[in-house]
């Protein structure tokens, strides 16, 4: 049956077109879906290694603590270890320190000879240099020689004791004086008698208090000092040979002491160095310190009073000991670690918060000394 050609629909020319459209937008949303999935396997990659990095992180702060503490209480065990081998050695080797009368006799003679020694030596220095600045002087010359009893015929009945410059010159070329003070009573003498046979006003007793003067400004400049040195010198050497028996006698001897002596103050060092290692570790590991907080805490500073700023610099030479204290001392924060800053800064802290009862460091602090770590 014929139709006309309107009945037929319109012939296709654009389906090809429409088709590949169609199957690009497809393959594009496929693309997109690919993308994005791989974005969120991304993302989550991502977040799994970042959880895994901060619980490595974790782990290894954890494991560092754990490190320190260990050591920290090892090197707490070895201290104490070493404090009771350090009493047990000073019981061996305390002995009481005999008294001076105890000491034998040999002993005293010998400290008897070096002190008349050294006496002899300010003699035959000092006081003899006193006597020539005397005799020199333009005043000196009436006591310089005795004095003439046919001029003089009632200065023996007036004086008891004669005595003139150099009769102690002999004296002490002689080495007729034992002691310094001997000396200077002679000199005495001398002005002494001047005074007492000369009426005041006259020349020579004007004479003798003037040189007299003269004499004990020297005496108390140059030998005093040395008298009060001497003294303590006898002293000291007298208390080093009683300790010198008590440690002879102590251990059968000084040899086995200084052995043992030298076995502690090795172990000692090797502590000391492990604690100067630990000391670094723990610097390494404290957070750094921002400015703002070492700003605050250098006007902190400021306000301490005397002793508590003295502690503060106990803090600074603990970790610097090269660090010389006087009453005027100074430190740059920015020169200090970061464990010495935070240990300021808490005793800083404590202060502002403390009591009445409360010490530093804190009794926390000293306690722990007895736990088990």
């Amino acid at each position: 049956m014929a139709t006309e050609a309107g009945d037929f629909p319109p012939p296709l020319e654009n389906s090809g077109v429409l088709v590949s459209e169609s199957s690009k937008q497809q393959q594009q949303q496929e693309e997109d879906k690919v993308l994005e999935s791989s974005i969120k396997r991304n993302t989550s990659n991502t977040d799994k290694r970042k959880r895994r990095r901060e619980e490595w992180e974790k782990l290894k702060e954890e494991t560092e603590r754990f490190e320190s503490h260990r050591g920290l209480g090892n090197i707490l065990r070895r201290a104490e270890d070493l404090l009771s081998e350090t009493d047990a050695l000073a019981k061996r080797l305390h002995v009481p320190v005999p008294t001076e009368a105890e000491v034998p006799l040999v002993e005293k003679i010998q400290l008897k000879k070096a002190h008349e020694k050294r006496l002899t030596d300010m003699l035959s220095t000092v006081c003899k240099k006193i006597l020539t600045f005397i005799m020199s002087n333009k005043w000196a010359l009436p006591f310089n020689a005795p004095v003439n009893t046919n001029i003089y015929g009632d200065y023996l009945e007036k004086i008891q004791t004669p005595m003139d410059f150099g009769t102690i010159k002999r004296k002490l070329d002689g080495g007729i004086y034992k002691h310094p003070e001997q000396f200077v009573e002679d000199v005495r003498l001398v002005f002494n008698n001047a005074r007492t046979y000369n009426k005041p006003g006259s020349d020579v007793h004007v004479m003798a208090s003037t040189l007299q003067e003269k004499f004990e400004d020297r005496y108390a400049a140059s030998i005093v000092p040395r008298l009060v040195e001497e003294v303590k010198r006898t002293d000291a050497d007298m208390m080093e040979c009683r300790r010198g028996i008590a440690e002879k006698a102590a251990l059968g001897g000084r040899e086995r002491a200084d052995g043992e002596c030298a076995g502690l103050i090795q172990a000692i060092d090797s502590l000391i160095s492990d604690i100067d290692m630990e000391k670094l570790k723990a610097a390494a590991r404290c957070q750094p310190v921002d400015r703002a907080s070492k700003e605050r805490i250098c006007e902190q500073l400021k306000e301490l009073p005397e002793e508590d700023f003295g502690k503060v610099l106990g803090i600074v030479t603990h970790h610097y000991p090269g660090v010389k204290t006087s009453k005027e001392v100074s430190f740059d924060v920015e020169t200090l670690d970061a464990l010495c800053l935070r240990q300021i800064m808490d005793y800083v802290e404590f202060l502002k918060q403390k009591g009445t009862n409360d010490t530093w460091p804190p009794q926390a602090f000293t306690s722990s000394r007895k736990k088990k770590i």
